[in-house]
Formats: structure tokens, C-alpha cells, sequence
């Protein structure tokens, strides 16, 4: 199991039609509605079996299934989250809301498609991979301020979904993350060059907000992010986090604060990937580009939406 692949099936999502030619109602789904009744009926009770053996539930982030009153069916991850709210970060955690990957069908269609049992499984860890990441970029974006700001604001305005309150890409805003998986450790990076401000990096730390029980520190090689929980405490060179940052941070400020961005995501995806379990044992490296037993996988952000 540890040596999985993702699967990809071989379904046009593109083309506006099923691959029995019938336009489809919705964008994201991927078959039509005669097709997925007749792809539900014959694989409804193979996909709970298989979905039954990932599992998520640490630090009160849970992984189902199914959103509470939607049909079975419906075979997406979804991430149920309790958490302080970060307009009243001294208040007790509360349940947020759901998060979920794509409203779509593409577990079913991969079953329609033949994909054996390992496919499917392989698919469906990496939309729960990116659902629970998408996430854990959102709490950063939430509770990552300098000076009291957010630095990249996970809600955002948005000319074409005026009503919806989640705009901006998986509601993080400008922040979109890219994930891969190889077999392979990590492309090497150009190493970055950020400087050292004058008077040193202890006074853009004291103006930095991060999520609630994390402590960054930094000095003239790179970035320890410690906590929260019992997440250990990783670091970063300058290097490894500076070659990944907005290529519009072109002053001293905005490239810190690109940097400790990337680090502090990069130590949450790590803290994802040790708590995303396949029959009770993590299935992804420990940390993005490591390698050893695990899936070996990459992640990168763009900061333009």
C-alpha cells in the first residue's frame, strides 16, 4: 500500500458532455445523470468499502465522506473542523463549517471507468490530501497578520461569485496550492536571496500572527516553525523557501513575508501528511520532497488566484 501511485482516469473533464456525448448539467461533474445512476448502482457499495480504510482525525479535523443531509452518493472528502474563531481567538473552539474538494462525481466515473481497487483508492487519497491541505492553507491564511493585517486574506471579493462568501480559489483567496507525487525526492530549487534587514529578523517576528500555539524564530540561515500541538518543530533555509515565493515580491518585506508563509504551510502539509491514514498507517512521505516508505509529494503555491 505504501508504494501507491495516484491515478488519474481517463475521462475528459473539458469537453461539456459525458463520454456517452450527453451534455452534463453541472461543469464539474464528469458523467451524466443516466451514467452516474447506472455507475452508482453498480459500484455504490464497493466505494464505502474502499473510502473506509483512509482516514483523518487529529487535532479536531475529522474526514468523512459525505456532507451531514447530502446523499451517499455523493463519494467527495469532506473536512470537518473545530477551531477558535480568529475574530475572537480567546473563545472556545467551535465547529466552522465544512470544507470540501470537488462537488463532482470523479470517484464514480473512475469505478465506470475499470479502475481496479488500488486506482481507486490511490484517487481518492489524493483528493482527501487536498482537501485537508486546502484547509490547513486556509488557517493560515486566516491567522497569519503583520502588524495586525492578514498577509494573504483567504476571503477575498469576486466579480464572478458576488454571492458567495468562499471566492477566491478553495476560498484561500490568491492562494492556490498545486500538489504532485512522484516516487522521485523533490526537484532541487534555485536558492532564493532574501536579506537581512537592518536591525535583524527579530522585529518582523514580534509583528507576526500565526496560528494559535505556533512560535516561529529566524535568523540569518533560515526559519524554525514550532508547534502547534505536538507537531515538531521544522526548519527551513532561506534558501528552500525563498525560490517558491511570489515572483512580485520584489521588496525586502514582501519576500520575508513570502517566506514564512512557505514555511509555516510547509510545516502544516507535513503535519497532514503524518495524520493521513490508508488501513491505519500513513500512506505520504513525512515532509514534501522526502523520500523513504511513503508517496513522495511536492506542493507549490501561486499567489495570484
Amino acid at each position: 500500500m505504501l508504494s501507491l501511485v495516484p491515478y488519474v482516469p481517463p475521462i475528459a473533464r473539458d469537453a461539456g458532455s459525458c463520454v456517452c456525448g450527453v451534455s452534463r448539467w453541472v461543469f464539474e461533474e464528469v458523467l451524466c445523470q443516466s451514467c452516474r445512476s447506472t455507475a452508482v448502482e453498480e459500484h455504490g457499495g464497493r466505494l464505502p468499502r474502499l473510502l473506509a480504510d483512509i482516514s483523518y482525525d487529529y487535532r479536531d479535523i475529522r474526514l468523512t465522506w459525505s456532507a451531514a443531509g447530502e446523499s451517499p452518493e455523493s463519494f467527495n472528502p469532506r473536512v470537518l473542523f473545530m477551531a477558535p474563531d480568529v475574530t475572537d481567538p480567546d473563545r472556545g473552539k467551535i465547529q466552522l463549517r465544512w470544507f470540501h474538494y470537488w462537488a463532482d462525481d470523479m470517484l464514480v466515473a473512475a469505478c465506470a471507468a475499470g479502475a481496479s481497487d488500488e486506482e481507486i483508492l490511490a484517487l481518492a487519497v489524493a483528493q482527501a490530501h487536498y482537501a485537508i491541505g486546502t484547509l490547513a492553507v486556509h488557517e493560515v491564511g486566516e491567522w497569519f497578520t503583520y502588524r495586525g493585517k492578514q498577509v494573504f486574506p483567504p476571503h477575498r471579493s469576486d466579480p464572478g461569485f458576488p454571492a458567495d462568501e468562499e471566492n477566491g480559489p478553495d476560498g484561500n483567496g490568491a492562494v492556490v496550492l498545486w500538489l504532485a507525487y512522484d516516487h522521485q525526492n523533490g526537484t532541487a530549487r534555485t536558492p532564493g536571496a532574501v536579506a537581512v534587514p537592518a536591525g535583524g529578523w527579530k522585529p518582523y517576528l514580534t509583528d507576526i500572527g500565526t496560528l494559535p500555539g505556533q512560535r516561529l524564530d529566524a535568523d540569518d540561515s533560515g526559519i524554525t516553525v514550532e508547534g502547534p500541538g505536538d507537531a515538531p518543530a521544522t526548519r527551513f533555509s532561506w534558501a528552500d523557501v525563498t525560490a517558491a515565493s511570489s515572483p512580485g515580491a520584489e521588496d525586502d518585506r514582501s519576500r520575508i513575508l513570502h517566506a514564512l508563509h512557505q514555511s509555516i504551510v510547509s510545516s502544516e502539509l507535513s503535519v497532514v501528511a503524518r495524520h493521513l491514514l490508508v488501513r491505519g498507517q500513513p500512506v505520504l512521505a513525512p515532509a514534501p520532497g522526502s523520500g523513504g516508505s511513503g508517496l513522495t509529494w511536492r506542493f507549490h503555491l501561486t499567489y495570484d488566484g
